[in-house]
Parts: C-alpha cells; sequence; structure tokens
C-alpha cells in the first residue's frame, strides 16, 4: 500500500520544473486567449505534437 508519505517523498526536482513548464503554458494560452491571440495557441500545439 502507497501512502501519503512515501507519495512526497517521491517528489522531485524534475517534477517540479515539469508543473511549472506547465503553468507557464498554460498562462501563456490564458493570455493570448484575453487578447484575442489565436496565433500562440496554435504555436504551442504544435510545439507539444513535436
Amino acid at each position: 500500500m502507497v501512502t501519503w508519505v512515501t507519495m512526497i517523498e517521491q517528489w522531485i526536482l524534475e517534477d517540479e520544473r515539469e508543473l511549472e513548464a506547465r503553468c507557464a503554458r498554460f498562462r501563456a494560452a490564458r493570455l493570448a486567449l484575453d487578447r484575442g491571440d489565436d496565433q500562440l495557441g496554435e504555436e504551442d500545439e504544435t510545439d507539444t505534437a513535436a
């Protein structure tokens, strides 16, 4: 059985960096939507597909 403490101990710096990168992409996409700029969203989709 996996306990909560074990899961927290397994959290590594790579996971934190990935989370920060995802948040940054989300913020950029959100700003683009707020501005009505669809081109940024299209670029993000091609980056994740590559």
